[in-house]
């Protein structure tokens, strides 16, 4: 075989085992069902049994939807474990291979380690503060919360240009609570202004609304640390707010509740397809592709808590979806620009291949090398569409001050109509000054 063939023949041969670049998905429609039944179990065990469908460079993905799927299951400790995992994971890609970097610029970035969205990268943060809370473990619940702020300095400070996502209201606000609970009031006043900060970040990039609660607490707070000034300017930015002392609430018990509600969003691609002449007459089609992220629609638009005749509002503390279209968006520039690169080093490579068949004079190679090239334009460029997909759209939060003893925790979902969709009942028993995490987990 001589060497104009052997490269047209490689063509033919790498286009046609594109198809096995990048996860299998399937099995997501059984771990959703599951997760939609409330077998949160049944879900992990799906999760386990389909490791290898994940591929070698998707390890991260399947930490990650382990890590979830056993947080729901209740198995904190053993979800822990798997986000440590997670963590060490995407440290150790920071460093890509050459070699992985090359044949990425080559074929398409479904070659490469998945590395994790920014915003991924912190709810794993997140989640494992959640986990430690709900074992009772707040100094290690903080130690994670605290993860959140050097992580999003290290990711930003790789961009030339921040990222709308440079802050995360949830993990401040949980910085606060976990505090609270710790009786460290200072630090509680310091995240919660944090989080105030960054919900009017939130309201402003993703329209979240700021969180009613968060007046109550920095009111509380300040007030209990004797910050005159900051309890004014409080009450001035917050007219009207009732709220309860700081001494009044370590009296009581207290339930925060969080909602995990929706389906992740999920990536497609969005091509781009440019035809640029190839030397010989013809055209040569350049494809460019783009990941997207797309929400999946939410029937519940309201979570309404229920406990000792009073009713309490959940109000959104992360849009998880809202965040991943614009962090995606707000880098396209980046993804663009290596776009390009790639596509202009692709068709330098196949108007070669192009070239050397037509000097050939034989109709049959420069047919061959025509459209083995042209199928491996169309066909090699795609997005990478992997994503963390066992997270919710959205979560809301309630907090629940409750005097001693035990209670029945009550949760209505509601669509816009005032319709109740799911209604699920916890029993707390709670003693003075306790703080308990409770999650519940809706799908669609």
């Amino acid at each position: 075989m001589t060497g104009r063939h052997a490269n047209i023949v490689s063509f033919i041969i790498l286009f046609t085992s594109l198809s096995a670049c990048g996860p299998t998905v399937s099995h997501y429609v059984r771990v959703d069902q599951a997760l939609s039944q409330r077998h949160f179990d049944e879900a992990d065990r799906v999760v386990e049994e389909s490791h290898r469908n994940y591929g070698s460079r998707s390890d991260l993905l399947y930490l990650m939807d382990r890590g979830m799927t056993l947080h729901l299951a209740g198995h904190y400790a053993e979800s822990n474990r798997y986000f440590a995992a997670a963590e060490d994971k995407i440290e150790s890609l920071y460093a890509v291979s050459i070699s992985q970097e090359a044949s990425s610029f080559l074929l398409n970035d479904y070659t490469l380690s998945y590395e994790g969205e920014d915003f991924e990268k912190v709810m794993i943060n997140v989640v494992a503060a959640l986990n430690y809370a709900l074992l009772g473990q707040w100094d290690d619940a903080l130690v994670e919360a605290r993860k959140v702020d050097h992580k999003l300095t290290l990711l930003n400070d790789r961009y030339e240009k921040k990222n709308v996502y440079k802050e995360d209201a949830l993990a401040r606000y949980l910085s606060g609570i976990l505090y609270e609970a710790k009786g460290e009031i200072n630090d509680a006043f310091i995240s919660y202004r944090n989080a105030y900060e960054a919900f009017q970040d939130y309201n402003k990039n993703y329209q979240t609304p700021i969180p009613s609660f968060i007046g109550p607490d920095l009111l509380r707070t300040s007030e209990a640390l004797g910050l005159i000034e900051e309890e004014e300017d409080y009450r001035r930015t917050f007219p009207g707010t009732d709220w309860e002392k700081e001494k009044s609430l370590s009296q009581k018990g207290e339930a925060i509740f969080l909602a995990y509600v929706g389906l992740s969003p999920v990536k497609i691609d969005r091509f781009v397809d440019i035809p640029i002449p190839d030397g010989q007459g013809g055209i040569y089609p350049v494809r460019l592709a783009f990941p997207r992220f797309v929400q999946q629609p939410v029937r519940s638009r309201e979570v309404e808590v229920r406990i000792d005749d009073r009713s309490i509002r959940g109000e959104m503390v992360e849009d998880v979806g809202a965040i991943a279209v614009k962090n995606l968006d707000d880098r396209i520039g980046r993804i663009a620009a290596k776009e390009i690169a790639r596509a202009t080093a692709k068709a330098a490579a196949s108007l070669k291949i192009r070239q050397e068949a037509a000097k050939s004079g034989d109709p049959g190679k420069q047919f061959l090398a025509n459209l083995s090239t042209d199928l491996f334009s169309l066909l090699s460029e795609k997005a990478d569409k992997r994503s963390w997909r066992t997270l919710p759209d959205e979560i809301f939060l309630s907090r629940v001050p409750l005097t001693p003893g035990s209670h029945n925790l009550q949760v209505r979902y509601l669509d816009a109509e005032g319709r109740v969709l799911q209604e699920h009942t916890f029993p707390l028993s709670l003693k003075a000054g306790e703080k308990r995490f409770v999650i519940d987990r809706v799908m669609n």
